[in-house]
């Protein structure tokens, strides 16, 4: 069982983790509402967006606009921008993502290269041994376009030059504050027919589809100066969606865990001082029992010492040469007698005379002997104290009335 001190230790650990977990739970739940709120206003503005790509891309009926719109004939390399935190305590967050970036890639079947936001993503990458081509740290807490310019140009670039035949963003799409789903956005080429959907769509997030009916575009001043201009913008406002929306997803979920942690440790807290209380208890208890038993012994070593010291007097003293105890007869109020005041009886029991028998059958001459040796004045009766105790000594008061009236 622990002791009291790292009992008392660990609760005032739980305690300090309790102030640190409360605090970035605080701060969690203010950047939540901020980052939701970017969510939510470049939401609608992504998906229309999007929906427009595709109408475009449609209403081509075939006829390739843009090189990032016509999809490859055959995908061979793939690659992914997987987008996760820079920093922990963020409860299962990151690790669903990886885990459904590594299943999705698995059942892909293909060679996957990499390009990870965020330092967690990166360092399991290269601990399982991912081909990471690039990575990204530090974004900042209000992203802008130009923030995830970089990114969008590694992979434009990729997929213009042929390196890679399809990309792909792997983040956490917030749903709300209690629930993030980790999901696979097929990003390059901007279709909805991608092999990804094809091979792993579970995993696949759902897009706007091409709207129905024909879709009359005029373009001015020509369609490929429109969509050379449009399409890049909207390619890059996709990953700065997704950015988006798995920093929301983060701060969600690093609150949710911050509040769990904080839960627990309260409790946990109660428990330890629950505990604590119990062994303060029972160390209260022992040292009292080692006090009593330490009394006891003690007692009992006064009693041997004092029976040793005893036994020794009286191998010295034998009892034939020791001196006489006084009798435990009780003794007579011999102030009853004529004569005997409380001095004098108190002189008289000193003297070993203590009953009306002794007194009886003691002559004058030893009353006046004892009297004398205790300092005091002989009394002017003491020859009728003889008579007087032997009738008090037959317990005839009477007579001894009389007689002390006579004298």
């Amino acid at each position: 069982m622990a002791t009291l001190i790292e009992v008392k230790n660990r609760i005032r650990s739980v305690k300090n983790i309790a102030q640190i977990t409360r605090a970035l739970e605080a701060v969690s739940a203010s950047r939540v509402r901020r980052a939701q709120a970017r969510v939510m206003a470049s939401r609608a503005y992504s998906e229309k967006a999007w929906e427009i790509l595709l109408n475009i891309q449609a209403a081509s009926q075939g006829t390739p606009l843009h090189p990032l719109l016509t999809a490859r004939e055959e995908v061979n390399k793939v690659m992914v921008v997987l987008i996760t935190s820079d920093t922990g305590l963020a409860g299962a967050y990151n690790a669903n993502i990886l885990r459904v970036a590594q299943r999705f890639t698995s059942q892909f079947g293909k060679p996957v290269s990499y390009v990870t936001v965020g330092r967690k993503g990166r360092d399991s990458m290269i601990r399982i041994g991912a081909n990471v081509i690039a990575e990204f740290t530090g974004m900042p807490a209000e992203p802008t376009i130009a923030d995830i310019s970089p990114i969008a140009r590694i992979a434009i670039d990729a997929y213009l030059s042929g390196e890679v035949d399809e990309v792909l963003i792997a983040y956490t799409d917030f749903v709300n504050m209690l629930a993030q789903r980790p999901t696979v956005l097929g990003w390059l080429p901007l279709t909805t027919d991608t092999i990804a959907q094809q091979v792993a769509s579970e995993y696949v997030k759902d897009v706007a589809q091409v709207s129905g009916g024909a879709q009359d575009y005029e373009y001015e001043p020509t369609a490929a100066a429109v969509v050379d201009e449009i399409v890049p913008r909207f390619t890059e406002l996709q990953l700065y969606q997704a950015l988006l929306e798995a920093q929301a997803s983060e701060h969600a979920a690093r609150m949710s865990a911050m509040k769990n942690a904080t839960d627990n440790a309260t409790q946990l807290t109660g428990d330890l001082t629950l505990q604590y209380n119990k062994a303060r208890q029972a160390a209260i208890t022992a040292e009292i029992l080692d006090i009593v038993g330490g009394a006891n012994a003690l007692q009992q070593s006064i009693d041997n010492a004092a029976a040793e010291i005893m036994g020794a007097f009286d191998d010295k003293y034998p009892a034939s040469t020791a001196t006489p105890s006084k009798p435990t007869a009780a003794a007579d109020d011999l102030t009853q007698i004529e004569g005997i005041g409380p001095k004098m009886s108190q002189a008289l029991i000193d003297a070993g005379i203590m009953t009306f028998a002794q007194i009886a059958a003691s002559s004058e001459t030893e009353l006046r002997a004892a009297i004398e040796k205790a300092g005091m004045r002989l009394s002017p009766k003491l020859g009728t104290w003889p008579q007087q105790a032997a009738l008090a000594r037959d317990g005839d008061w009477d007579e001894l009335k009389k007689l002390q009236d006579s004298i």
